[in-house]
C-alpha cells in the first residue's frame, strides 16, 4: 500500500491547520475592539483558555499514564510507533505538567504523543498575548506575518531546531491576519483562486526530499497554513456578503457538528488506544492489508467511543458558552433536522458555521473561542 501510505501520511497537516483556525478564531473578537485587546484583559485570556483545554489535557495524560502502568505489552519497545512514547520518566512526566516538554527532542512524543501540540497552543497563547498583539498595534500585520513566516523557517534552512515546528507560530500569526481580513473593508477577490493554488502546491512540496535534500514537512505546513487562511478569509466574506457557501453546506451537517464538539477529546485519546490496539493485534501476524483493515475499522471507532465517553465525563463540564450552545443546538436537531441559526458577529448576523470541520488523526484540536467569533469552533 506504498500509495495510500503517502496519502494518509499527510495526516499530519492537522496540527498548521488547526493552528491557523487557532489564530483566526481567536483574533476575530480582537480585530472588533479599537485598541486590538482581550475582552477583560490578558489575564482573563489566559484564564480562559487554561479553563478550557487545561483539564481535559490532564486527564489525557493521566489515561495514557494508567494504560502503560497496568498493560504490560505498552510498557516495552516493539519496533512500532508507539516505541516513541517510551521510556516513561520522572522528567517527561515533569515536562508535561508544565506543558514544555514539545521543546525537547528526546520528550516530545512521550506518554502520549499528540499532547506536544497541546503544549505548544498553550505556549502561543502567550506569544500571541505579549509579542504579537503588541506588534500588531505597531506595524502593518502583513509585515509582522512576513517576518515571522521568514524568521521561523531560518532552523529549517539550518536544519537544526525543527523538531520544535517554530513556523507553527508564523501560522499562527496568518489565522491571526485572516480574521482581519475577513472583517475588513476592502475586497479580498484573490482569496478564492489563491486557496486553489495553495491547495495545490501542497503535492510537488511533499515530494521535495525526492528532489532534495531537504525536509518537506516545514514546506507542507506552511503552504497548508496558507490555503487554508485563504480558504478562511474567501468564506468569511462570502458569508458577510451573501450567505454560507455551497463548499462549507456539508460541514454543517449534524455528524460533523457532532465531530467537532467531542474532537479535541478524539485528538486527546486516541493515541494510546490505536497503540493498545495495535500492539495486541502484533503477535497475529496478521498481513498489513488485514491489521489496517481491522484498526481503520474497529479500532477507530473504538476509540471515537473512548473518547466520547471522556468528552462526557470530563470535557463537557469545561465548555464555554459558545461549545454548550452548540451541543444543544446537536441534541435538538435530531427531531427536526439539522437547520443552524446565524449568530451575531459584531453588529452583523451571519451564518459562517466552520466549526464542524472534519479531523484527522494526526491532529484534530479543539478551541475555545471569544464572544464575536463562529460559534463552538472545535479543534
Amino acid at each position: 500500500m506504498p500509495l495510500w501510505k503517502e496519502v494518509i501520511g499527510l495526516g499530519y497537516v492537522g496540527v498548521p491547520v488547526f493552528i491557523v483556525l487557532s489564530g483566526y478564531v481567536l483574533m476575530l473578537p480582537v480585530t472588533r475592539t479599537r485598541d486590538l485587546t482581550f475582552r477583560g484583559g490578558v489575564g482573563a485570556f489566559i484564564k480562559r483558555r487554561a479553563r478550557r483545554i487545561l483539564p481535559p489535557y490532564y486527564a489525557a495524560m493521566a489515561f495514557a499514564l494508567l494504560l502503560i502502568a497496568i498493560v504490560p505489552v505498552m510498557q516495552q519497545p516493539t519496533g512500532t510507533a508507539w516505541d516513541s512514547k517510551l521510556p516513561v520518566t520522572l522528567e517527561s512526566v515533569v515536562a508535561h505538567l508544565l506543558l514544555l516538554h514539545n521543546l525537547s527532542p528526546h520528550q516530545m512524543f512521550t506518554i502520549n504523543g499528540p499532547l506536544w501540540s497541546v503544549a505548544l497552543e498553550w505556549q502561543i497563547y502567550f506569544v500571541m498575548s505579549f509579542a504579537l498583539l503588541p506588534l500588531w498595534r505597531r506595524l502593518p500585520s502583513t509585515l509582522v506575518v512576513g517576518a515571522l513566516l521568514v524568521v521561523t523557517m531560518i532552523p529549517v534552512a539550518l536544519q537544526t531546531g525543527t523538531f520544535a515546528h517554530p513556523w507553527l507560530v508564523a501560522l499562527f500569526a496568518v489565522g491571526m491576519l485572516a480574521a482581519q481580513l475577513t472583517l475588513s473593508n476592502s475586497e479580498q477577490r484573490w482569496a478564492g483562486p489563491t486557496t486553489i493554488t495553495l491547495a495545490l502546491a501542497i503535492i510537488p512540496a511533499a515530494a521535495l526530499p525526492r528532489l532534495f535534500d531537504v525536509p518537506a514537512d516545514p514546506f507542507v505546513e506552511v503552504i497548508a497554513g496558507l490555503a487554508v487562511a485563504s480558504a478562511l478569509i474567501w468564506a468569511g466574506r462570502r458569508t458577510l456578503s451573501s450567505g454560507t457557501p455551497r463548499a462549507a453546506v456539508p460541514f454543517q451537517s449534524r455528524p460533523m457538528m457532532f465531530l467537532g464538539l467531542i474532537s479535541y477529546s478524539i485528538y486527546l485519546f486516541h493515541s494510546p488506544i490505536l497503540g493498545l490496539f495495535n500492539l495486541l493485534l502484533l503477535p497475529l501476524q496478521i498481513p498489513t492489508v488485514m491489521l489496517y483493515m481491522l484498526v481503520t475499522f474497529v479500532g477507530l471507532p473504538l476509540a471515537v467511543g473512548v473518547a466520547y465517553l471522556m468528552f462526557w465525563l470530563i470535557e463537557r463540564h469545561f465548555l464555554n458558552s459558545h461549545q454548550r450552545h452548540a451541543a444543544q443546538e446537536i441534541s435538538s436537531s435530531a427531531d427536526r433536522g439539522v437547520k443552524h441559526g446565524s449568530h451575531l458577529l459584531g453588529s452583523r448576523e451571519i451564518s459562517l458555521r466552520l466549526d464542524a470541520l472534519p479531523g484527522e488523526t494526526h491532529r484534530t484540536v479543539q478551541r475555545e473561542q471569544e464572544p464575536g467569533a463562529p460559534r463552538a469552533w472545535r479543534r
